[in-house]
């Protein structure tokens, strides 16, 4: 299995702990074909809601975050430059990348496309090579968590495309600052 799995099969634990305030690592796992069977089934008319994204409720007391969220998991996806050198995307992509649109950016689409299909909030995780894990939602979510929670911590980055408002920080942070999340849902 590739690095993507992995990262799924680890987001999944992490969570599966946080969610159940550290009772239960198995409440959510991947989805099937990483959400790829859902998309499937969607162009054949059928539906699926569920299976949208890349991780999934497999325990009842999961189903209601997966029935507000749509989590799609990234990881990896270096790039080589002009000299061959392997070059680690950025955040700071969105402002001075040469391509169209950053990898980010690319990451996020694919999120709100499968979040919209499913009727249902687009999150975000991602991992850089190297680096820890980091959630991305959109601004306005995260005005409606920070009603019920409380400003979050420092080191988060406002991100403003084109077409989105954006909130990014660290996976564990996120944790830190959201420790029940069912008291929003």
């Amino acid at each position: 299995m590739g690095k993507g799995s992995s990262m799924e099969r680890e987001i999944a634990v992490k969570l599966s702990l946080w969610y159940s305030e550290n009772t239960s690592e198995d409440l959510f796992w991947r989805s099937q074909a990483s959400g790829g069977r859902a998309t499937v089934r969607q162009k054949k008319g059928k539906a699926n809601p569920d299976q949208f994204g890349d991780i999934v409720a497999v325990d009842k007391r999961g189903a209601s975050l997966m029935k507000k969220w749509s989590i799609e998991v990234k990881t990896g996806y270096s790039s080589k430059n002009k000299d061959k050198k392997i070059t680690n995307w950025c955040v700071l992509d969105a402002i001075d990348s040469r391509q169209k649109q950053s990898v980010l950016e690319k990451f996020w689409e694919q999120c709100e496309r499968d979040a919209e299909l499913s009727d249902r909030e687009p999150v975000l995780i991602f991992r850089r090579p190297m680096m820890a894990p980091c959630i991305c939602i959109t601004r306005f979510y995260y005005g409606i968590l920070s009603a019920f929670f409380g400003n979050c911590p420092p080191n988060t980055i406002e991100l403003h495309t084109n077409d989105n408002n954006l909130i990014i920080m660290k996976l564990d942070n996120f944790f830190e600052w959201i420790p029940n999340i069912k008291a929003a849902l």
